[in-house]
């Protein structure tokens, strides 16, 4: 595994924000038929970005949803990514993932910090 630490990581997509973002207001996470909202997209956008620091096949993640977040015009959610494959559950990135809550935008980031480090 990659020891690298990579404090923000941004996608080529539209929208994106540079600027350093300060820890959201702590909440509850965004439910809706009792399904954290966003999670899905999340995975779908993450799993392949960390699987590509995996120098091995077959590597699986679980995304721990540690609370809501809520940031100006952003709302959010703090995960704990762990790799499950082979028997494991190691901790390999602390997430936190902002949107807009303009209904367009839903589950599209506007930032993300990403902190791989130990």
């Amino acid at each position: 595994m990659k020891k690298a630490s990579i404090a923000v990581l941004l996608f080529c997509c539209s929208g994106v924000s540079v600027a350093a973002v300060p820890d959201g207001k702590i909440e509850k996470p965004f439910t809706f038929n009792n399904e954290v909202v966003c999670l899905k997209e999340i995975q779908e956008q993450m799993t392949p970005y960390l699987k590509s620091f995996e120098e091995e096949g077959g590597v699986k993640y679980k995304y721990n949803v540690k609370s809501g977040l809520s940031y100006k015009d952003t709302v959010g959610l703090r995960l704990q990514i762990n790799r499950v494959d082979s028997g494991l559950n190691v901790r390999v990135a602390d997430l936190d993932y902002y949107w807009l809550q303009e209904r367009g935008s839903m589950c599209q980031p506007a930032y993300m910090v990403l902190d791989r480090s130990q």
